[in-house]
């Protein structure tokens, strides 16, 4: 695999970089626009035909994921109908979510042991600490959702099974991409709703790492050459 392949993630890590010292969000945004608008070209040029629909879901969990986070970045701005903006983004990226699941789920396999640990976790988590912070309901119940698809997005990708749409190399980015995401929305969660805000600097580059990771699987598995 020659380097020059992966010229967008080295552009993305770029517009963070660019993002970091001037905080014009302009830049936060055009990272999952590259990675949307390359991976689309991508996956239309060279995928197989049999893998094509499959790979088609990565671009679409991009396209929710850029106004998911136009949301959470203006409901602040608008105090108003602030909870009413947080729920429609973390309902766009309960969509992106699913894409994924769309994207890694192989012959209906789930790792459910994965699934199991996951859900007790977030779950009492959830009731522990977020129940008690969180008076709107609306937001209750779109995080609690958001938590279920979340931990069924990481455990279909833990069961991906290797073939030749989806090597080991491969496999582990989006493992790896996926789980950057959630621990990116946990982040989130402990600043906004617990506050705890001990680790939430690496909220924003998690985030935009999960897609990053997730490219570069595509990047991998489409140019070999």
């Amino acid at each position: 695999m020659k380097a020059k392949n992966y010229w967008p993630l080295a552009v993305a890590v770029l517009l963070y970089i660019l993002y970091a010292i001037t905080g014009i969000y302009i830049f936060r945004a055009l990272i999952i626009i590259l990675l949307f608008c390359y991976t689309l070209i991508l996956i239309l040029g060279k995928a197989p035909k049999q893998h094509r629909k499959k790979m088609l879901f990565v671009p679409l969990a991009f396209l929710f994921s850029i106004f998911g986070d136009l949301c959470l970045h203006i409901d602040s701005n608008y105090p108003e109908y602030e909870a009413m903006i947080f729920i429609l983004g973390v309902g766009l990226y309960f969509i992106a979510h699913f894409w994924y699941i769309c994207f890694t789920l192989r012959d209906k396999k789930i790792n459910w042991w994965l699934l199991g640990g996951l859900l007790a976790a977030f779950i009492a988590y959830f009731f522990i600490l977020l129940v008690p912070n969180i008076s709107n309901q609306g937001i209750r119940i779109a995080v609690m959702l958001y938590i279920l698809v979340s931990c069924v997005s990481v455990s279909s990708a833990a069961a991906m099974p290797l073939s030749d749409a989806m090597d080991r190399t491969a496999k582990t980015l989006v493992i790896i991409g996926i789980s950057s995401l959630l621990f990116s929305d946990f982040l989130i969660s402990l600043h906004d709703f617990v506050g705890i805000p001990t680790g939430y600097f690496l909220m924003l580059p998690t985030f935009y790492l999960s897609q990053i990771l997730v490219t570069g699987a595509l990047i991998h598995l489409l140019k070999k050459d």
